[in-house]
């Protein structure tokens, strides 16, 4: 008999220390989770499924190279190596060891509502003893209801320049300190893991707008220097909204060129594509009456690849969505009084400084990504963390039947890392 209660007592004394482990267990599960999201809350949209395949092919999708891109942002090859493995161990349920021979798991991610999530996490210890737990996230979507940057720039250099808007910049070794905001309590510099998006199919707009607006915009030009010109017709009317596409071969010339954006008393948008940059074009953009032309109404996007290839604009003010994701964009002053002041945003590889077409300039940003066409509202919603409720105990069945919802996400065979995976779609400015 007494051997029997020594034994019973060692039972419960084992049991309560495997209890006391198991809990311990979910405390640091816990914690460790929530920073997790707190640290990559773009993983919150997606399931530990499609982590598993995003990490290993990352050109599997545009959201696998975003998921990606965004997760790494200036990490070195080294860190990032070291975060891949960690987060493989999450997105494959792997036993995450902690101490005392406890481990966890994340076991899965559900989105019940908007703006919600799920997290299943389940703690065990060595014996195998699990408790599953679950807590509920809240979260806000930003950016795609807010201001686009007024400059997003793939790499740094010397800037003077003022900017009234935030400031992206792809380049972690840029210092961003060196960037002149000039309202600091309002905007903000930071760096981004959000890739360019991609250029418009430019032989494709060639073949779809008329031979007569493709143009050589050079010294030997002789036709009307106002666009749209007399004899021009929009290439698009979407939704009400007249388009008029342009694809200049060249544009170097010494003549100043007009653009208006209201036409016949009604505002039209005008897409300047241009194959080799601009090279110091004198450029205004005027829309009647009115006082203000938006910004989105102008756009320039150069398709060049070659750095020298830049576009550089001789302007005091412009109000222009300049994009030029390859090439630099510069400004040079019409006149010596003041700084060329630019409304709008600029997207570009970098904003030139030398002495060709490097003005400093005045950037105020006044588009929002709303208002831009849908080819450039590129950056799926990021989420904002508002709330994390306390982890809960939940029933067996519950978690087996989520856990048995996930359905794993197995890439094609001939899907590899170092192939990239691009989708060609005509440029629609409307595309759903």
């Amino acid at each position: 008999m007494m051997l029997t209660q020594s034994q019973s007592r060692h039972r419960l004394v084992n049991d309560s220390l495997e209890t006391s482990k198991i809990r311990n267990a979910a405390d640091v599960a816990q914690v460790r989770i929530k920073n997790l999201f707190l640290n990559y809350p773009r993983l919150l949209l997606s399931s530990p499924d499609f982590w598993d395949v995003a990490l290993l092919y990352p050109y599997y999708s545009t959201e696998a190279r975003e998921l990606v891109s965004l997760t790494r942002l200036c990490q070195s090859d080294r860190e990032w190596r070291n975060t891949k493995n960690m987060l493989l161990e999450y997105a494959r349920a792997e036993d995450i060891k902690i101490e005392n021979n406890t481990f966890f798991q994340l076991m899965n991610i559900t989105h019940p509502g908007n703006n919600q999530a799920i997290i299943t996490i389940q703690a065990k210890n060595q014996r195998g003893t699990t408790a599953n737990l679950q807590a509920k996230v809240r979260y806000e979507f930003h950016y795609l209801e807010q201001n686009v940057p007024s400059l997003w720039i793939a790499t740094g250099n010397k800037m003077k320049s003022e900017f009234s808007g935030d400031v992206w910049i792809n380049d972690c070794n840029f210092d961003k300190s060196r960037i002149r905001i000039a309202n600091p309590q309002k905007d903000q510099v930071k760096y981004v893991g959000y890739e360019f998006p991609e250029l418009p199919d430019l032989s494709k707009i060639i073949n779809r707008i008329p031979k007569s607006h493709v143009i050589t915009l050079d010294r030997n030009y002789d036709g009307e220097t106002s666009f749209p010109r007399s004899q021009d017709s929009p290439t698009r009317v979407i939704q009400g909204y007249t388009i008029y596409e342009y694809v200049m071969d060249r544009f170097d010339t010494n003549q100043p060129i007009e653009f208006k954006t209201v036409v016949e008393g009604k505002p039209v948008m005008i897409i300047v594509n241009t194959k080799q940059g601009i090279n110091k074009g004198e450029i205004s953009h005027s829309c009647d009456s009115s006082s203000d032309c938006s910004a989105e109404n102008l756009i320039f996007i150069n398709h060049a690849t070659n750095m020298n290839d830049k576009m550089c604009f001789v302007t005091d003010q412009l109000n222009a969505f300049i994009f030029s994701p390859h090439a630099g964009v510069g400004f040079a002053k019409k006149t010596a009084v003041n700084l060329p002041e630019i409304s709008g945003s600029i997207w570009t590889k970098e904003l030139v400084s030398d002495r060709i077409c490097g003005d400093n300039i005045k950037l105020y940003q006044t588009l929002t990504f709303e208002k831009i066409i849908r080819d450039f509202q590129i950056l799926s919603p990021y989420p904002k963390i508002t709330e994390i409720s306390e982890f809960k105990r939940v029933d067996e069945t519950v978690i087996e039947s989520e856990s048995n919802s996930r359905i794993p996400i197995e890439p094609p065979p001939m899907f590899a890392e170092s192939i990239p995976l691009f989708i060609d779609e005509e440029f629609n400015p409307y595309s759903p």
